[in-house]
């Protein structure tokens, strides 16, 4: 008779041995776990996870709510004014604005302002820290008025109407029609093309044959910085630049200097300082009427005041 061999009794699996992914379960390869077994439902559970975090940074960001607006004071604009254009109000969600789309709406709007910063704090306050520019120039260029800074020509904004730009003190600055005045860029020139008296039949227009517009209208700049620079430069109101050959600047709102050409710029600003001077040390000037100072012939100073004289618009106080 043949004896029966009983197997050693083999040792018990693990719990890794058992549910690894390769793995069988009471000898049987059907009921194995592959890889992609165990991923589903890992990456459904993320999902659902994910899903309840969302839910609850929107719910509490719902709860984030503007306590109070805070903008510092400025010398051109007060706090009302940069809080009333940063456009935010108390019981508005935190998470409803980025500080950024609130520092470009107030460069849009103020562009004096410089340097911006919008805070949010936890408590629900916001706060509005700036700095200002305050050396500008403002001209009228196709029936809108923009700001420039003084520093670097650069045009700081667009106005619809002169008197945004009288608030903020600018100096107005008549350029000529061949200026280029965009937002964001520098004040610059361009060559128009024009109509001579007599059109050829293959010709229909042409730039004029000059200089480049940079080095032709260097005068404009080179004016300004001699004006600025002078012992007059604080009492400037505006200045006129659009023919070189006929430049004239307003003092103090109601005095008229004629300088004409760029020829001996330096002794005109001199003598005019020194006319002026006389007639007030002589008390022939009591502020009264407008003057009118012309200086572009150097050998014969006219020197008269009247009310007659002619002032421009942009000379006139602030409505």
């Amino acid at each position: 008779m043949k004896k029966l061999r009983i197997p050693h009794r083999q040792r018990p699996r693990s719990f890794q041995e058992k549910f690894s992914a390769d793995a069988e379960f009471f000898g049987n390869r059907e009921g194995k776990i592959t890889q992609k077994n165990i991923y589903l439902p890992r990456v459904l559970l993320g999902l659902f996870c994910g899903t309840l975090l969302w839910g609850g940074v929107l719910f509490l960001g719902s709860l984030w709510t503007v306590s109070d607006v805070t903008a510092a004071e400025g010398t051109l604009y007060t706090s009302a004014v940069v809080e009333e254009y940063a456009g935010i109000r108390a019981g508005d969600a935190m998470l409803g604005f980025d500080s950024s789309s609130v520092v470009r709406r107030l460069k849009a709007g103020l562009p004096m302002l410089d340097h911006i910063k919008v805070r949010k704090h936890l408590n629900g306050e916001v706060t509005i820290s700036f700095e200002e520019i305050t050396e500008v120039y403002y001209t009228c260029h196709n029936a809108n008025y923009y700001v420039i800074s003084a520093e670097d020509r650069e045009v700081l904004g667009v106005f619809s109407d002169s008197r945004e730009a009288k608030r903020v003190g600018a100096v107005y600055l008549g350029l000529p029609e061949n200026a280029r005045v965009r937002v964001g860029e520098r004040l610059s020139f361009i060559n128009l093309p024009y109509e001579p008296d007599s059109i050829p039949d293959n010709l229909v227009d042409y730039e004029v044959e000059t200089d480049e517009p940079d080095e032709e209208y260097a005068y404009v700049f080179e004016f300004v910085k001699a004006l600025s620079e002078s012992s007059l430069g604080s009492r400037v109101t505006g200045m006129e630049l659009g023919d070189r050959y006929d430049i004239w600047f307003v003092l103090d709102r109601r005095i008229k200097v004629k300088i004409g050409s760029m020829d001996e710029l330096d002794r005109k600003l001199s003598m005019t300082e020194r006319s002026l001077n006389d007639r007030t040390e002589q008390g022939k000037d009591d502020g009264s009427m407008p003057v009118l100072v012309d200086v572009s012939v150097p050998s014969r100073i006219i020197h008269r005041a009247s009310p007659d004289i002619e002032l421009p618009d942009w000379a006139k106080e602030l409505a």
